[in-house]
């Protein structure tokens, strides 16, 4: 196995060579230590604490090379490397390796410590933009941050479309075709950066836009509603929220009541009930909906009304026959019809 193998060489080196390499990879037993941890250790620089190091690479890796099984599997990472454009997210490659070279000793440690024996692929310290990565070559990690930007550039301006319609496959593959490239290549440089993301119900987007990763109890509550497509009780929303698991973060009942009737996206409908305004919901009293309804429709009898009324409101149909009986606002008819008075 990978790791056996590796230790084996490792314990053949010189002691302060051995220490220094097994602790800047955190193999052999040994726990990851930094330069500066190191040279405070030993009472030496930092400088001289690398020049140790890269000496013992060296060694390992004039070992390393007589060894087929090490040479096969640094040979297999780069070709899968390859077969994905030329990178990998640091946090991915280690169990796919594991599984492509079936040994289940190779830890990401000993990935690393692989790849700085054979001098690549490089790893891409995480920032803000991109996940910690593996890429082949330069060439590679050019390539993987051109489509990013690209494809950056081409969602912006349609989140109806992604989100709304759920026309991620063909914005997808028109913008393969467009670059000559396949898909699973593309998906894996999109992986790669976090300008991208996948929300709990597989809408994939930029991940600014709050229906994509939502921060705030508003925007979670606004996504539970619009994926439900009905009205819920904010107790039921919290609930959700917490099933859901946009993040580690609680979601408190009178905390999500607070922040819904703060919003103007959110109608109360109901005791306790919320729906969105977007769905063509009218806010506003029992008294006032009735207005509404009446104004935009003339005329109705009583089941008319009660029927546009439940697809506004959910209330008690006593409730809605009192509000009609009020004869300041509302009058019936010879042939039974309410109308505004």
């Amino acid at each position: 196995m990978i790791q056996e193998l590796f230790n084996k060489i490792i314990a053949q080196l010189p002691k302060r060579q051995r220490d220094i390499v097994s602790q800047r990879f955190g193999v052999s037993g040994a726990k990851q230590k930094t330069l500066a941890t190191l040279g405070m250790k030993y009472g030496i620089t930092r400088e001289r604490v690398r020049q140790i190091e890269s000496a013992a690479i060296k060694n390992v890796a004039q070992a390393a090379r007589e060894e087929r099984v090490l040479v096969d599997a640094f040979e297999k990472a780069c070709a899968y490397l390859q077969t994905n454009g030329g990178t990998r997210r640091a946090d991915i490659l280690p169990g796919e390796l594991e599984a492509i070279l079936k040994d289940s000793s190779l830890t990401p440690e000993y990935i690393e410590l692989l790849f700085a024996v054979f001098k690549k692929p490089s790893l891409f310290v995480e920032n803000r933009a991109m996940h910690a990565l593996w890429y082949l070559d330069a060439e590679s990690l050019k390539r993987n941050k051109d489509v990013v930007k690209k494809f950056s550039q081409l969602l912006r301006g349609k989140k109806e479309e992604l989100i709304e319609r759920g026309q991620f496959h063909k914005i997808f593959a028109q913008a393969t075709r467009q670059g000559r490239m396949k898909d699973h290549v593309a998906l894996n440089y999109l992986s790669n950066a976090k300008q991208f993301a996948v929300n709990p119900f597989g809408d994939f987007g930029l991940s600014m836009w709050p229906e994509i990763v939502p921060k705030t109890i508003r925007d979670k509550s606004y996504l539970i509603l619009k994926k439900g497509k009905a009205p819920m009780h904010f107790r039921a929303i919290a609930h959700a929220i917490d099933t859901v698991g946009f993040d580690a973060k609680r979601a408190h009942p009178q905390t999500v009541h607070n922040e819904l009737i703060k919003d103007r996206r959110f109608v109360l409908v109901g005791r306790g009930l919320y729906s969105l305004r977007e769905f063509g919901i009218v806010p506003g009293t029992t008294r006032e909906i009735l207005r509404h309804i009446l104004k935009k429709n003339g005329p109705l009898p009583l089941d008319a009304v009660v029927q546009l009324v439940g697809q506004q409101r959910v209330l008690k149909h006593n409730t809605i026959v009192l509000n009609l009986q009020n004869k300041k606002y509302f009058k019936r008819n010879t042939q039974g019809m309410y109308h505004i008075a």
